[in-house]
Protein backbone atom coordinates (compact mmCIF):
# COMPACT_ATOMS: atom_id res chain seq x y z
CA UNK A 1 0.00 0.00 0.00
CA UNK A 2 1.13 3.17 -0.88
CA UNK A 3 1.03 6.21 1.68
CA UNK A 4 1.44 9.54 0.81
CA UNK A 5 3.84 10.85 3.97
CA UNK A 6 2.30 14.60 3.11
CA UNK A 7 -1.38 13.58 4.45
CA UNK A 8 -0.73 14.04 8.25
CA UNK A 9 -4.37 12.83 8.96
CA UNK A 10 -3.58 9.07 7.42
CA UNK A 11 -5.50 6.37 9.80
CA UNK A 12 -2.63 3.28 9.56
CA UNK A 13 -4.07 -0.32 9.58
CA UNK A 14 -2.67 -2.11 12.67
CA UNK A 15 0.18 -3.63 12.08
CA UNK A 16 1.73 -0.88 9.57
CA UNK A 17 4.45 0.76 10.52
CA UNK A 18 5.13 4.64 9.67
CA UNK A 19 7.67 5.88 7.43
CA UNK A 20 10.58 7.95 8.82
CA UNK A 21 8.51 10.71 6.96
CA UNK A 22 5.44 10.22 8.79
CA UNK A 23 7.04 9.86 12.19
CA UNK A 24 8.72 13.19 11.54
CA UNK A 25 5.52 14.67 10.63
CA UNK A 26 4.07 13.70 13.52
CA UNK A 27 6.30 14.72 16.27
CA UNK A 28 5.96 17.95 14.91
CA UNK A 29 2.16 18.08 14.83
CA UNK A 30 2.49 16.83 18.73
CA UNK A 31 5.51 19.67 19.40
CA UNK A 32 2.96 22.26 17.80
CA UNK A 33 0.67 21.80 20.56
CA UNK A 34 3.06 23.30 23.46
CA UNK A 35 1.98 26.95 24.01
CA UNK A 36 -1.66 26.54 22.71
CA UNK A 37 -4.73 27.39 24.53
CA UNK A 38 -7.45 25.40 24.42
CA UNK A 39 -10.97 26.13 23.49
CA UNK A 40 -12.50 22.55 24.04
CA UNK A 41 -15.59 22.59 26.46
CA UNK A 42 -14.56 21.54 30.28
CA UNK A 43 -11.07 22.45 29.02
CA UNK A 44 -12.16 26.73 27.99
CA UNK A 45 -8.90 28.92 28.90
CA UNK A 46 -6.00 26.09 29.74
CA UNK A 47 -2.89 25.95 28.48
CA UNK A 48 -0.72 23.12 26.48
CA UNK A 49 2.28 23.12 28.98
CA UNK A 50 4.05 19.89 27.88
CA UNK A 51 4.22 16.98 25.74
CA UNK A 52 5.02 14.37 28.00
CA UNK A 53 4.76 11.07 25.53
CA UNK A 54 2.75 9.91 22.25
CA UNK A 55 -0.92 11.55 22.55
CA UNK A 56 0.11 12.82 26.40
CA UNK A 57 0.13 16.49 27.58
CA UNK A 58 0.47 18.96 30.41
CA UNK A 59 -1.92 21.26 31.00
CA UNK A 60 -1.97 24.51 32.99
CA UNK A 61 -5.86 24.89 34.09
CA UNK A 62 -7.17 28.56 34.50
CA UNK A 63 -7.01 28.53 38.55
CA UNK A 64 -3.78 27.34 37.91
CA UNK A 65 -3.85 23.81 38.72
CA UNK A 66 -1.84 21.31 36.50
CA UNK A 67 -3.35 18.36 34.98
CA UNK A 68 -1.93 15.36 32.56
CA UNK A 69 -4.73 14.84 29.72
CA UNK A 70 -4.76 12.90 26.28
CA UNK A 71 -5.57 14.82 22.52
CA UNK A 72 -6.85 12.31 20.06
CA UNK A 73 -5.84 14.55 16.28
CA UNK A 74 -8.67 15.94 14.97
CA UNK A 75 -9.31 15.15 11.12
CA UNK A 76 -8.98 17.82 8.96
CA UNK A 77 -9.43 20.22 11.70
CA UNK A 78 -6.81 23.33 11.04
CA UNK A 79 -6.01 25.47 14.48
CA UNK A 80 -4.10 28.47 14.74
CA UNK A 81 -3.47 29.58 18.32
CA UNK A 82 -6.06 27.88 19.66
CA UNK A 83 -6.95 24.20 20.11
CA UNK A 84 -10.40 22.91 19.95
CA UNK A 85 -10.93 19.19 20.28
CA UNK A 86 -9.44 16.15 21.09
CA UNK A 87 -9.14 16.28 24.70
CA UNK A 88 -9.58 14.51 27.72
CA UNK A 89 -8.43 13.90 31.46
CA UNK A 90 -5.33 11.19 31.22
CA UNK A 91 -6.93 7.97 32.73
CA UNK A 92 -4.48 5.98 35.03
CA UNK A 93 -5.27 2.15 33.41
CA UNK A 94 -3.70 -0.91 35.38
CA UNK A 95 -0.88 -3.08 32.86
CA UNK A 96 -2.18 -5.53 30.30
CA UNK A 97 -1.08 -9.25 30.65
Amino acid sequence: MKVDSRNSSYARPRGHRLTAEQRAQFARERRALVGKIISQEGFQGALVVEHIRGSQYLLRMPDGTEVFASHKKQKGVVNGPLTSAGWSLWEERGRRR
